[in-house]
């Protein structure tokens, strides 16, 4: 198939879902470029944590944290049981263990088994686990580890298939199903000269791939041929795995045009997901539907999620759109976008494409070509290949949206408003009205801000060189009316409120220019705060005027003429006015001041993206974003149907400085090594922030942190001996709250601060008194050794009760201060030291 008749399928796919954007699209990859990114397979367990058979072993990923798990050799196929991974590869087949560190490590499983080598498929059924290569299926009990039994072939196999249920495997001979350890002819009715190429399963139905690019969905109720809109796509590309996300949307992966997602009830085309429309790379190694109902594609660049549901789509990768993205506007149906370099508006257009027709009909041959990605597996790799004839081109019409560039504007468009029935672009060309595809300058001068103000009916226009134009409308042009000639000002925005007062927002003051009637009455300069200079926006919500710069918001107080700082709002870092809304990110979420606005469009879900560099509304309740990775999506909350999918919270690892320890509810170190770290996860795959955490060490304070996205470890630089309790709190996007079960952290003393051993320093030192006493009592020529020995045990007295002085005042933050503290122990203990020192010579003086 020649390049240009591919693209013309890719664009024919891309027509299909006419202008409603692409699927959200989040990719992934290991850091470490040494580990390979061919993935055979993947697998998520019910923490949501996933695992994927590499090249380079198993690779485990949190949605932070990436970890390669050494295995024996390559990995093809990895299966889950009850939250335990069981993997198949180079090596045979074993599965992986935690250690006391909750290290994961691979254990062989099929020591005993000669022929367990190569193994590519595997499947999970009733209790069992079912290994096959290329002769042999290894039928596993997971639960004990036991090979139950081998089923041996003569035939070559290909793979193992489930269909409603059953287990089957292909064979040289076709199709066969495994039945009390054995092979048998298929019970299920099948059409002898077709094979299948690969089957997925979902609840009660099984999507059936066959030669001939056909596919059938398998029921309890019988087998039923699906129509598949995107036949020709499929066919030309290669289909060869495939994963249901729900009952109406199967993903299908192909070898050269990415990722089609269909409705196996109907076969229709939902989205086609490939190199244009964001996917690194056409060629799929693996497809997996997520817990959350996220669909993971492995290619050669990693590892991409399409999230087919949620209330977000590009509108970014449709042909024709260059620059770097500033601002966009849905008006009169067409969508308008401004860019560093000019105005695009999204049209439709007919593709009149001449491609080779099938008037004989498709013809299936085998052929020696790559259906998979197990080739070196298989001595034979014959499979099915549709072939078709080519006899007379034809002319095929289709439409496609594409982004056109409108021409007479040339330059940055950062302001895109509608007024009059008119859309008016705004920008460093100057600014212009816009109808469809046609523009009229309305001034050449560029711009920074314009309004329309609905007090006097004009179009004002701050520009770069701090002067205020003004337009009226007459008949569908613009006049300049001079209004405003006289201001000289660094004009950034322009609003007005309730009162019919404009506002021209500057970067230290405003200008508020009074209206009655619509004649201007007065105009005066209002300062305000902002030692950052940073550009303002302003807003009128009811009957207050606020102001936003450098971080803060300021609200305008009438009867002293000023505004002042207003604290009721919190502070933000980011903000925009589009529309006349206003939009503030606040370090955690995206907020507007008008909270029924903030509930109906569930902003809650902006929080995916931190950095934001436009918001304005769009059609029906949506609106527009462009985030810092010059991504154009729109945000639809009236298509959200179901709740986001909270993955559990749970502790992950616990390091001291040379140990680890298995997570528990109660864990004891002791203080030699109370330097430890907690570390909590929630397995989240949305983004980066998507969830934040907090927690709380009862012992030490009873405060909770501030909500962090990393938060998630807990360290510890010294702790005194004692009981701890570790809360850790998470919190989604949509601002719902996780508890983990508490943790207990007991720090044992020193062994020199146990019980055990203060008893023992007190046999001890009553056995010296003792012996004291008995050797003064004796013969005199002992009495030297038994002063010596009172004096020795004095001595070790004092320095105890010293050290245990300066080990429960110790003052660790300032060693002057600590200095200081020992010398007031040791002034306050040596009264104590005198009085037992005289007493001994007393004593020894009356002998």
């Amino acid at each position: 198939m020649s390049k240009k008749i591919f693209f013309f399928f890719c664009l024919l796919a891309q027509a299909a879902w006419s202008q409603s954007g692409d699927y959200f699209l989040t990719h992934f990859a290991p850091p470490d470029e040494r580990i390979s990114n061919l993935t055979f397979g993947m697998v998520q367990d019910t923490k949501g944590i996933l695992y994927f058979a590499n090249k380079s072993g198993v690779l485990e990923f949190d949605g932070r944290n990436w970890n390669l798990i050494n295995t024996q050799g390559p990995v093809y196929t990895v299966a889950s049981w009850q939250n335990e991974l069981f993997v198949g590869g180079f090596f045979g087949f074993g599965k992986l263990i935690s250690d006391a560190g909750n290290s994961k490590s691979y254990v062989s499983l099929s020591k005993d088994q000669p022929a367990a080598a190569q193994v590519f498929s595997s499947i999970t059924n009733n209790g069992k686990i079912y290994f096959a290569n290329s002769h042999s299926i290894f039928v596993l009990l997971p639960a004990s580890g036991k090979v139950e039994s081998v089923i041996q072939s003569q035939d070559e196999l290909s793979g193992l298939l489930e269909i409603i249920g059953n287990i089957y495997v292909k064979t040289d001979r076709g199709l066969l199903k495994i039945q009390d350890g054995k092979l048998v002819a298929p019970t299920f009715p099948w059409i002898d000269n077709l094979s299948i190429d690969f089957s997925s399963s979902f609840q009660n139905y099984t999507l059936l791939s066959v030669s001939g690019g056909r596919f059938f969905l398998a029921s309890p109720t019988g087998l039923v041929e699906i129509k598949v809109a995107a036949q020709d796509y499929l066919n030309q590309n290669g289909a060869v795995n495939a994963a249901w996300l729900s009952e109406e949307l199967v993903a299908i992966g192909t070898l050269r045009g990415g990722v089609v997602f269909i409705n196996p009830q109907t076969g229709e085309t939902k989205e086609i997901t490939n190199f244009y429309t964001g996917l690194p790379d056409n060629e799929v190694y693996a497809v997996m539907a997520d817990h959350s109902q996220g669909l993971w594609v492995a290619h050669d660049y990693g590892f991409t999620r399409i999230a087919p549901f949620l209330p977000f789509r590009s509108y970014t990768h449709y042909t024709g759109l260059e620059g770097n993205l500033l601002c966009a506007k849905t008006f009169e149906g067409q969508t308008y976008v401004g860019t560093t370099l000019g105005l695009f508006v999204l049209t439709k257009q007919e593709i009149t494409e001449e491609v080779l027709s099938d008037e004989a009909g498709p013809s299936v041959k085998d052929e020696k070509v790559r259906k998979g990605i197990f080739p070196f597996l298989k001595k034979k790799n014959k499979v099915s290949k549709t072939e078709i004839a080519p006899t007379i081109k034809q002319a095929v019409k289709s439409t496609n949206y594409v982004y056109k560039k409108i021409s007479g504007i040339e330059g940055k468009v950062f302001r895109l408003l509608e007024t009059d029935g008119q859309l008016l672009a705004g920008g460093n060309f100057g600014v212009a009205s816009v109808a469809g595809t046609k523009v009229s300058i309305i001034t050449h001068d560029p711009v920074r801000a314009i309004f329309k103000s609905a007090s006097i009916s004009q179009l004002l226009a701050g520009t770069q060189d701090d002067k205020i134009k003004s337009f009226k409308l007459e008949g569908s042009n613009w006049k300049e009316t001079k209004l405003l000639d006289t201001l000289n000002e660094y004009v950034s925005y322009i609003f007005e409120d309730k009162l019919e007062n404009i506002w021209l927002c500057g970067r230290t003051k405003t200008v508020k220019i009074e209206t009655v009637d619509g004649q201007i009455t007065d105009i005066e300069n209002v300062a305000f705060s902002n030692p950052t200079i940073d550009e303002s926006v302003g807003l009128a919500y009811g009957s207050e005027v606020y102001m936003a710069a450098g971080g803060s918001f300021h609200r305008y107080v009438l009867k002293e003429n000023r505004f002042e700082k207003y604290d009721s709002l919190p502070g933000t870092k980011k903000y925009f006015a589009s529309a006349g809304y206003f939009w503030y990110f606040d370090g955690h979420r995206w907020r507007t001041v008008d909270q029924r606005m903030q509930a109906s469009l569930k902003l809650e879900w902006l929080s995916l993206f931190s950095n934001i560099r436009f918001i304005s509304p769009a059609d029906r309740d949506n609106l527009w974003v462009i985030t810092s990775n010059n991504e154009l999506y729109k945000f639809s909350p009236t298509t959200i149907t179901k709740e986001l999918r909270t993955y559990p919270l749970f502790l992950k690892e616990v390091r001291g400085q040379q140990n680890r320890f298995l997570p528990n509810r109660s864990i004891k170190v002791s203080q030699l090594e109370s330097t430890v770290a907690f570390e909590f996860m929630q397995p989240g795959y949305l983004g980066a922030k998507a969830v934040e955490y907090r927690y709380r060490v009862k012992g030490l304070s009873s405060d909770w942190t501030n909500w962090s996205a990393s938060n998630n470890i807990v360290n510890f630089s010294y702790l005194p001996s004692g009981k701890y309790k570790v809360n850790v709190q998470t919190r989604d996007l949509m601002g719902k709250i996780t508890n983990t079960e508490e943790i207990v952290l007991e720090v044992e003393p020193p062994y020199w601060k146990q019980p055990w051993f203060y008893l023992l320093e007190v046999i001890l030192f009553g056995g010296m008194v003792f012996l004291s006493i008995r050797l003064s009592s004796g013969n005199p020529k002992y009495r030297l050794i038994s002063q010596l020995l009172s004096l020795l045990t004095i001595v070790m007295i004092i320095q105890f009760v010293q050290a245990a002085a300066n080990t429960s005042f110790s003052v660790k933050d300032s060693p002057v201060l600590d200095f200081f503290l020992q010398v007031a122990i040791a002034l306050l203990i040596l009264p104590a030291e005198n009085f037992l020192r005289k007493k001994l010579m007393l004593r020894e003086a009356n002998r």
